[in-house]
């Protein structure tokens, strides 16, 4: 009987395919957009690499028994520098391509730079400052430049970030699918038949939940493939990010379906659902990359979304997260709470009818 009520049902929700092409087409559209508007804003850093700087050396300057020094230093970093004696600096930077330009006085030194040259110009004044200040301590020979590598999040691209967390933010909005077979069973008072019937409430449950799943996470799950073929989206580890991502489907049908047993309304099950699925992808950034996002570190923590978020875009760029255990914990325990009541609320509903 309730494998003839979840096939049933399928054909109900297929009926009404607007709401099904929805999660395919809404979460690429979106991407798409946010992608073209956002994409220089994660644009991941890139160093200064090597360059050339070009310097001058004035009478009387203190530096100048100092250049040759100086000058082997700069090239063991990755920093060349050409000496100009005439000219002036800017139009010399212009002219041949410099990043910078230090004009050695006296006794200090002058660097200019350009507009897009900063990065350059910065590491130019740490070398020199560690240089100078080698000198006065007067052990010239002990400045170097130490490099590490510490750990690091590697950066993820706008397409990546929102191809990911797109497809979540809508399979949290699993009730809309659930509209043309809700509105049915009222319609027909199905609901109210079965629930006399010989049918258990866990079964009733199973038959409106298992297809419910199915269909939102095969229309996800089709709009993230097309968005890996045209878009480009980097899933990372396929295998578990889907786990996690029809996991969190499970645990946003079971939590709707528990409001639509409490409210017995559709329209005030969506507009319910979707205020906390809004509030809940505004922590964890679906509307405010996660990366950037000035709420407090511990307000996240407490978001289911923050944690999927966090394990998706983490397996894309790194192939592991910290982040997967959370998510996956989460997601079940509120799976498991929201089925309970939901089975709670039904046999209220069956004992007072």
């Amino acid at each position: 009987m309730i494998r003839y009520l979840i096939k049933n049902n399928l054909k109900i929700m297929f009926r009404s395919p607007v709401n099904i092409l929805l999660y395919v087409l809404c979460p690429i559209v979106v991407t798409a957009v946010l992608v073209s508007a956002f994409s220089a804003m994660m644009e991941s850093y890139e160093g200064a690499g090597q360059f050339t700087v070009g310097y001058r050396v004035e009478e009387n300057s203190v530096f100048d028994g100092y250049m040759n020094a100086i000058v082997e230093t700069g090239r063991e970093n990755g920093v060349s520098f050409a000496e100009y004696r005439d000219g002036d600096p800017e139009t010399l930077i212009k002219d041949n391509k410099l990043a910078c330009f230090a004009v050695f006085g006296s006794d200090s030194y002058t660097i200019y730079e350009t507009q897009d040259t900063k990065t350059e110009s910065g590491t130019l004044q740490y070398m020199l400052s560690a240089m100078v200040n080698g000198v006065i301590s007067g052990d010239f020979s002990a400045v170097s430049f130490k490099t590490e590598q510490p750990f690091f999040v590697p950066a993820v691209n706008s397409t990546d970030y929102y191809g990911i967390i797109y497809i979540v933010y809508f399979g949290w909005c699993a009730l809309v699918c659930a509209a043309g077979l809700f509105s049915n069973e009222k319609k027909h008072r199905i609901d109210e038949r079965l629930r006399v019937s010989n049918l258990s409430v866990l079964q009733l449950y199973l038959a409106r939940f298992i297809p419910l799943v199915a269909v939102v996470s095969c229309g996800i799950g089709v709009a993230a493939v097309i968005g890996g073929v045209i878009m480009g989206v980097h899933w990372g580890n396929i295998a578990l990010s889907a786990a996690l991502v029809v996991l969190s489907v499970m645990a946003a049908t079971a939590m709707e379906m528990f409001i639509y047993e409490l409210t017995n309304s559709m329209l005030a099950s969506v507009i319910i659902s979707f205020g906390i699925v809004w509030f809940l992808g505004y922590i964890g950034g679906s509307f405010e990359t996660y990366m950037f996002s000035s709420n407090p570190d511990w307000l996240k923590h407490l978001d289911p979304i923050y944690h999927e978020n966090r394990a998706l875009v983490e397996l894309s760029t790194m192939g592991h997260s910290d982040y997967v255990a959370s998510a996956a914990l989460i997601l079940a325990g509120m799976f498991a709470v929201f089925s309970l009541l939901n089975l709670a609320v039904g046999r209220i509903r069956r004992s007072v009818q």
